[in-house]
């Protein structure tokens, strides 16, 4: 058994015994994919350990295998060893799968698929910052079985595939086992022919032999045309005694039969630790490929140096320092018309927008009209096609926020929002900066049916904690959306009207989330309304004058409502209030009573905006009517 051998076998001890000492783990894929996480992180990946733009990337998708990368983070230096002893546990630093606030983590990840379309995010930032500034990394993955069989996995390599990403290697840990079974209990796919029709470069190696995966990923970055995926063939809980079994899967070994495995692997470390031998020699690789990183930063700075206008641009770029100001759009039109001429207006000045369409910018009308598409042979497209992949495109936005240098924005209709929450819910948990743009928000934009109507899609996004949903009704607030967008730094949904709204000005407060519409001297109630229903709310309000007086507030943002200060929101919320909104409306049960809320509680159905708002309740006739009875029930 070679020297390295040993270091990798040692390294996968102690991420056995974290997991052991944890009670709960995945020792399995430690144990599969243990020898090409060794290769890579010794041989091939360069990092400084911090957020360095210049630092190749590596994402875990399969992130129930991070014991084992903790473990070798852990012996290069990235955090003391001493962390794995609280490895799951509460208040550890070391959760059950990859966060980003861990050092050395580049993506949170988990949720299978997931961290194969950030990367393929990654590697796409990487091709544009490459032509745009001659910044150049290799982003690499690694994904199991089941990774490739979500089908959000397969919706961003499809991408990768067809915009000959170069520098994104994929290490494939192919033990052929699920959690259930044999992989062929599910799949009987050939994967070799699956991954060369997608424009793939094919490599296959033995994913234990130490020499042979370095010398495939050697090759693997000689390749300039296409993606390459390394078939590394493996064995689950590989020199146990369940190995090729799925029981190995998230099986816990006793120590007991750790101890036997040390044995049959010659390691003698101590428990929970690594051989003083050990930890020289990974300092050693370490400082050699801090060394190798080094340089590639030198040599960054000092292209940047001889170019001048380049480096302010360079550094223009990455610390987004843009200005835009604010052009008035004083005219009745549809939000997502009004978001059109917003979004260019802006990214005429910040240069670093990028924008993702699921195949629908002619109807989102999210776009940047003078810009070309980004494509093989043009990196420096600003607009991106996703093609009919809203699943993939949330998690390569993702992707590409996480590399950092970019304010990404993508587009798709409202209800089709279901098909990216996982994506959604994962840049809110990363809290990155994204804008997920969905137009079609009103059960009345569209003829084409139920199918296409959004109805519980607000409150879907509104229940998301850290994310921010906004709905506005002019080009004042969409304004105020991309500053929470630049500011705040958080994902941001924004719903938009496919029908015209009739103008009216907002004010000042307006970056309070919810706000008055109108000089507020006595009122009697308060119409909470958003979007498309601010001119319904209105007109109720022009049409009970005299009889009561009512304002309207827009609540362009309820999260940011929900942060001012109680006396600010207690002056709205201290008056009965009402709620016109086409959603379900759950969300403003906190503030009102279900009588007082006019909602949507069908899926909706096909027709004219008339009818279907005839048929829903959602005229003023109907609406006022409501209003006055209940304000005198209420003796207002």
């Amino acid at each position: 058994m070679n020297s390295e051998q040993i270091l990798s076998n040692e390294l996968k001890i102690l991420a056995l015994e974290a997991i052991s000492n944890a009670g709960s783990g995945h020792s399995g894929s430690v144990l599969s994919a243990g020898d090409i996480l060794y290769t890579l992180y010794t041989k091939h990946l360069l990092s400084d350990g911090l957020k360095s733009m210049n630092r190749d990337r590596f994402v875990l998708s399969n992130g129930h295998a991070c014991a084992g990368l903790y473990a070798i983070l852990a012996g290069l230096g990235y955090f003391d060893i001493d962390e794995l002893k609280n490895f799951r546990k509460f208040n550890g630093l070391l959760s059950g799968h990859p966060e980003i606030e861990i050092p050395g983590i580049d993506a949170s990840t988990g949720p299978l698929g997931q961290g194969v379309a950030n990367a393929v995010g990654m590697a796409i930032a990487e091709s544009i910052m490459n032509e745009r500034f001659n910044l150049s990394h290799y982003t690499y993955c690694m994904v199991g079985d089941g990774c490739l069989e979500e089908g959000v996995g397969l919706e961003a390599l499809s991408l990768a595939g067809l915009y000959k990403l170069n520098k994104f290697i994929l290490l494939y840990d192919k033990n052929d086992v699920t959690l259930d079974g044999r992989l062929t209990k599910s799949s009987n796919d050939d994967m070799t022919m699956k991954f060369k029709s997608m424009n793939f470069n094919v490599l296959e190696c033995d994913g234990h032999n130490i020499e042979e995966i370095d010398k495939t990923i050697n090759e693997a970055k000689k390749e300039k045309n296409m993606p390459t995926v390394i078939i590394c063939h493996t064995i689950i809980g590989k020199d146990t005694s369940l190995a090729g079994s799925n029981l190995s899967h998230g099986k816990v070994f006793s120590q007991d039969e750790i101890n036997q495995l040390r044995s049959k692997l010659k390691v003698q470390s101590p428990y929970l630790n690594l051989s003083e031998k050990t930890k020289l020699k990974l300092n050693e690789i370490k400082q050699k490929n801090l060394k190798k990183f080094q340089e590639r930063v030198d040599k960054f700075s000092h292209f940047l140096d001889k170019n001048e206008n380049l480096k302010k641009k360079y550094l223009n770029f990455i610390e987004n320092n843009f200005n835009f100001k604010e052009k008035d759009f004083i005219e009745n039109a549809s939000t997502r018309q009004l978001n059109n001429s917003v979004l260019n207006e802006i990214a005429n000045k910040v240069e670093n927008i990028l924008v993702l369409s699921a195949d629908l910018s002619s109807s989102t009308k999210v776009k940047i009209e003078n810009e070309s598409d980004y494509s093989a042979e043009n990196r420096l497209g600003r607009n991106i096609a996703m093609g009919i992949r809203e699943h993939a495109m949330g998690a390569i936005a993702n992707g590409i926020a996480l590399h950092e240098g970019f304010n990404v924005i993508c587009s798709t209709f409202l209800t089709f929002s279901n098909y990216m929450l996982p994506a959604i819910r994962m840049a809110a948990i990363m809290n990155l900066n994204v804008m997920f743009a969905f137009s079609h928000s009103s059960i009345y934009d569209t003829p084409d049916g139920i199918t296409h109507l959004p109805v519980e899609q607000l409150d879907q996004l509104h229940l998301i904690p850290n994310l921010n949903v906004c709905r506005p009704f002019n080009s004042s607030e969409i304004y105020q959306v991309y500053k929470w967008f630049f500011s705040n730094k958080q994902p941001i949904c924004m719903a938009l009207s496919r029908g015209e709204i009739e103008y009216c000005p907002s004010n000042d407060d307006v970056a309070k989330g919810g706000y008055k519409l109108f000089i507020d001297n006595s009122v009697d109630a308060y119409i909470i309304s958003s979007g498309s229903e601010i001119p319904l709310a209105i007109e109720v309000m022009d049409k009970l004058e005299g009889k009561f007086n009512l304002n309207v507030v827009s609540m362009l943002s309820l999260e940011i409502f929900e942060q001012q200060s109680e006396k600010y929101k207690n002056s709205i919320l201290s008056k009965p209030i009402f709620v016109i909104e086409s959603s379900t409306c759950v969300k403003y049960l906190k503030y009102t009573d279900s009588d007082k809320i006019f909602s949507v509680k069908t899926f909706g159905a096909s027709g004219d905006e008339a009818n279907l708002k005839k048929k829903y309740g959602f005229t003023s006739d109907i609406i006022s009517k409501k209003i006055v009875k209940i304000l005198n029930d209420e003796k207002i």
